[in-house]
Formats: structure tokens, sequence, C-alpha cells
């Protein structure tokens, strides 16, 4: 942690600054790349696999490689890809659920604690009570399966709100720290707090390994300054930016 005097805040239209680095406040739609990349993939999966969907009414069975159907019914080819394989729609869905617990910040600290102790506590009961082959049948009970334009369609729609919020939106919050200023900017409207560097401290909050891990080094900084707390969300790479941050009050010191 870093520590230097505190002072004056004020409020002003952005600015740019000498030496000036930029810390961005990412949304949590940041961690949800791996959807829309795993989405994409089991689509390439599905598209190899090369087999279409048919329709059936109820009632039809398969005998000796035919297929027979009620009288007055017919089945319907359709043009949709649907690999036969179970894997594609279960890694997917394992993928999105994964994202969508520890990727939003609500599996965290005594959530996250209790989730895992649940699951290690189910574990040693189903081998207590000797039902793995039970749990294993009813496992195979589970058909997921996903066409490729429902592949396509969840994965672009996700890839496009992510690269807009990701280059577009989270680039309009943001701290910018100089050798004499901390500014902090908002994205409603232009106006931004200001602050003298000489109040400055900051730290990183406790590091969360799944957000870690898919989110570039992400990580929660908070900065305190003229008594007041400010939380900076979701910063990419933020050992590194720590370190800039370090070298330029350093850089100011020396001066």
């Amino acid at each position: 942690m870093s520590t230097v005097s505190t002072a004056h805040e004020s409020t002003s239209k952005a600015r740019v600054a000498p030496h000036e680095l930029k810390v961005y406040m990412h949304s949590w739609l940041l961690y949800w790349w791996p959807v829309w990349a795993v989405g994409y993939l089991m689509a390439g999966w599905t598209f190899l696999d090369n087999q279409h969907m048919v329709l059936v009414p109820e009632g039809a069975q398969i005998v000796e490689n035919g297929l027979t159907v009620p009288e007055g019914t017919s089945p319907l080819l359709t043009a949709a890809h649907v690999s036969p394989s179970r894997v594609p729609g279960l890694v997917f869905t394992v993928t999105l659920l994964a994202v969508l617990a520890f990727g939003t910040g609500w599996m965290w600290g005594w959530r996250a604690f209790t989730f895992l102790s649940t699951a290690v506590a189910a574990l040693f009961l189903v081998g207590w009570l000797q039902a793995w082959g039970e749990l294993a049948r009813w496992i195979a009970y589970l058909h997921v399966y996903i066409n490729l334009g429902g592949y396509l369609v969840i994965s672009s729609g996700l890839l496009f709100l992510w690269l807009v919020q990701f280059f577009i939106v989270d680039r309009r919050t943001y701290v910018a720290f100089t050798m004499s200023q901390m500014r902090v900017h908002y994205a409603i409207g232009e106006e931004e707090k200001v602050y003298d560097a000489g109040g400055v401290s900051f730290e990183k909050a406790p590091y969360d390994w799944f957000r870690w891990l898919i989110g570039f080094g992400a990580g929660d900084m908070r900065v305190r300054v003229t008594g007041q707390m400010i939380d900076i969300p979701n910063v990419t790479h933020l050992g590194r930016r720590l370190d800039a941050i370090e070298t330029l009050l350093r850089t100011k010191d020396v001066e």
C-alpha cells in the first residue's frame, strides 16, 4: 500500500494531464467472454458433425434402423444442425452456469464458502450411501441439445454486448492518476471529481480466483482520499496497475 497526505476536492470538466495513468472500471460483463467463446466452439463442433434435426410425431418408433410413425402423420426434416453428442450442450450449459454463479460477484465470500462446503458434504453423503451408481444413472438422463442457430444467436448477441461494454461504455468510467492529481470520472455527464494526489492511499481488495482467472488478472481497487473510500471495481491486470501507480507517485516524490 502507498500513502501520501490529503487535500482538496473539487469538480471540473475532463482535461488531459501529462504523464497520466488511467484505471478503467469495468462492468460484470467483463467476465462473460467464456460463454460466447465456448458457444462459438460448440457451434463449430455442431457444424462439423453435419447432422440435421428431424421432428417426429408422438408415437413414432425406430424399428430395425427404420422409422415408423402413426398413420396420417409424417416426420419433418429440418435444416437445423444438431450434434448427436450430448457433450456440446452440456459443456455450454456448465460454462453458462459457472459464469452466472462466479462471474457476477454473487458467489463470493461466505456464499462461495457455503457453496463449496455444501458440495463437499453432498459428495461425502453420496459416498456414504454408496449411491454413485444411482447418481450416474440419473446423470445419464440429462440430455441438453442446442442447434447450430441457438449457439450462434446466443454467442453473437453476447459478443456484441461484450465488445460495446468493454471498448466503449467502460472507457467512460475511470480514475486517472497524475503526479499531482487524481481524477474520478463517471459516465453520467462529463463531470469529474478532482483530488490532490498528496492525500491518496490505495490498496487492492482480496482476490477472487475465478474473476482473476477469466478477467485478465482483474480485481477491485480501493482508494482512500479526503476521508472517503472510492471503490474501483473489476480493474484488469490489477497488480500491474498498482505497480505503475506507485512508480508514478514515487516519481513525484523524487522530483
